[in-house]
């Protein structure tokens, strides 16, 4: 658990500098007390490896090396997701502490720190993406340090004599890491410097991390016991576990907007978009995009035949029909009542009203405007549950991605639809933050 504060309005002079010691909100009292809790846990770190000296190995560099490589690997293919909260608040969650607790158990606590710092370092050194004189940098590097010693003092007790025999203590000292870094990462830190309260982030930032940790930990357990026989390339699998999931995150987060696509195009994906969370048969998703390409072209010689079946054109030319039937009946050319009017046309009403408004060429309005637009004409023109279907397109989107006007793209995820549009927007809410 990494953090920073980056308000705008914070950078450049000293005076700015100071003034980032200071919360948004709070008296004189506030201030010291804000600034105690952040300096206390340095100071006590600093304190106990001066007086501990805890052993440190630096006998092995290839595996140390390859430790940080991955550690700096995962920064920069890591996706950090935006906060609905605090936007400029940071924080996120990643890998680096499995890599830390490998580098605890073979060098020890300083090899261990010095990975773990890895990320933030890039990130303040040499990105300047956060400030390095700032109460997020103090908080970020105390609470690694006093949990790297808070994990060596788990796996002295329980002095197990080989890698294998200690895997009980360091799960139980990577279980202490985690709770100790998120104690003075963001527990001492984030309620008086980004204004949450403690409850939110026990459950949102703690509980609900806990499962996905508890799993990486588990792989890094295992890489533990087979550096022995296979030395530095037991890293592999970790590597690609740790890797590759950070880079699917970062090309979701990626920034497409739609104001980039021409309203056919823009009614297409948001008609897919909508068939998704509807949970459509795949029938009538087929229906939906076929005649969603119907409305994009002027005449059936410009549609790809081959991409269609007899079936499917028969059915979007009737869904195409009647994509101007309104709810309340006074739309044409039938002027059918509410659910007469098919479902699919129903949904391309919605998804033409919605390009309508932020495509290409429109007013190019955000979605959360757009969606305010949707909600007065739902019931009237729109179907509302049609409508309640793109605003949980949105919703489900918006945690990872900085755009207001993005392109939706969970429903192209070759994943099942429980993990797809359940498990997945929940998870990839709570893995990271990004400004």
């Amino acid at each position: 658990m990494c953090v920073e504060v980056r308000p705008e309005r914070m950078r450049g002079s000293a005076v700015d500098t100071l003034r980032r010691w200071c919360p948004e909100e709070g008296g004189r009292g506030d201030t010291k007390i804000a600034i105690g809790a952040n300096l206390a846990p340095a100071v006590l770190a600093i304190v106990l490896f001066v007086v501990l000296s805890p052993p440190a190995t630096w006998g092995q560099p290839v595996l140390l090396i390859a430790l940080t490589a991955i550690a700096a690997i995962a920064f920069f293919a890591e996706a950090r997701l935006k906060t609905t909260d605090a936007p400029w608040a940071l924080a996120y969650f990643d890998a680096s502490i499995v890599l830390a607790l490998l580098t605890l158990a073979i060098m020890g606590p300083l090899p261990a720190l010095l990975v773990w710092v890895v990320p933030d370092a890039i990130s303040r050194l040499v990105l300047r993406q956060d400030p390095l004189c700032a109460p997020g940098c103090i908080a970020t590097v105390s609470s690694f340090a006093l949990a790297v010693l808070a994990g060596y003092a788990v796996l002295e007790l329980a002095a197990a004599p080989s890698m294998v025999a200690a895997t009980p203590a360091l799960f139980t000292a990577g279980l202490v890491m985690y709770a100790v870094n998120f104690l003075f990462a963001r527990l001492t830190f984030a309620p008086f410097y980004q204004g949450y309260r403690p409850s939110v982030l026990l459950r949102s930032e703690f509980l609900d991390m806990l499962a996905p940790f508890v799993g990486m930990l588990m792989l890094g357990l295992v890489t533990v016991a087979l550096i022995g026989p296979l030395g530095v390339l037991a890293l592999a699998p970790l590597a690609v576990v740790v890797v590759l999931p950070q880079l699917a995150l970062a090309a979701l987060a990626h920034d497409r907007s739609v104001a980039r696509l021409s309203r056919p195009e823009a009614t297409q994906l948001y008609a897919a978009a909508i068939a998704d969370v509807l949970a459509l048969p795949r029938r009538e998703r087929r229906t939906v995009a076929c005649a969603a390409a119907v409305l994009a072209h002027s005449s059936p010689d410009e549609l790809d035949a081959d991409r269609w079946r007899l079936e499917d054109l028969h059915e979007a030319i009737v869904a195409a029909l009647h994509v101007n039937e309104r709810w309340d009946g006074t739309g044409w050319p039938a002027g059918l009542p509410g659910s007469w009017t098919p479902l699919t046309s129903r949904v391309l009403a919605v998804a033409r009203a919605w390009s309508d408004l932020t495509a290409a060429d429109t007013v190019e309005l955000s979605h959360s405007e757009a969606l305010l637009d949707l909600g007065l004409r739902a019931g009237e023109e729109l179907d509302p549950e049609i409508v309640k279907a793109a605003e949980r397109v949105v919703t489900e989107e918006q945690g990872f991605v900085r755009e207001p006007g993005f392109q939706p793209r969970l429903h192209r995820l070759p994943l099942p639809r429980p993990v797809r549009r359940a498990k997945l927007p929940t998870v990839l809410a709570h893995l990271t933050r990004a400004a």
